[in-house]
């Protein structure tokens, strides 16, 4: 496993992301052998995008859908290029971009915070899939999503 380079994603998509700064994304999980990746984020009042409703903005679920299935894309791709320099790695993993994603919308976004739960599907050399979901804090499944990724 490589763990340094679990650590630069990480690192990478809190500090070097400011989109995601404003969400309030935290990353709970990045497991190596599972592909899976777990993000976590408060509601706060610049995610609403119903104010008579409170409920969480389309686009911010749409958003973290696909930022959690590029977590699992990227581990694929740490996975499938173990003993690749770091440097290639690094150069993979920033280049890497989202060609195809699809949302269905299954309940309102009510919630004090959010869990989305990402694991991949199909993992090739170039072509990664990932299936997504997002959950209320009580475990209510707000959103589900799929999702492809080009790691070029």
């Amino acid at each position: 496993m490589n763990q340094a380079l679990l650590d630069k994603i990480r690192d990478y998509y809190l500090e070097m992301l400011p989109f995601n700064k404003v969400l309030g994304i935290d990353i709970d999980v990045l497991d190596y052998d599972t592909g899976e990746a777990v993000t976590l984020f408060p509601m706060k009042p610049e995610l609403i995008g119903n104010s008579v409703a409170g409920i969480l903005h389309g686009g911010v679920t749409a958003a973290v859908i696909d930022l959690t299935g590029g977590l699992s894309a990227l581990i694929s791709c740490v996975k499938l290029n173990a003993g690749a320099s770091e440097e290639l790695l690094y150069k993979k993993l920033i280049s890497s971009a989202t060609i195809d994603m699809r949302v269905d919308y299954l309940r309102p976004g009510k919630g004090r915070s959010f869990v989305c739960k990402s694991r991949i599907i199909r993992a090739g050399s170039r072509i990664v899939v990932a299936k997504v979901d997002l959950f209320s804090e009580t475990k209510i499944r707000i959103a589900t999503g799929t999702a492809t990724y080009l790691i070029d």
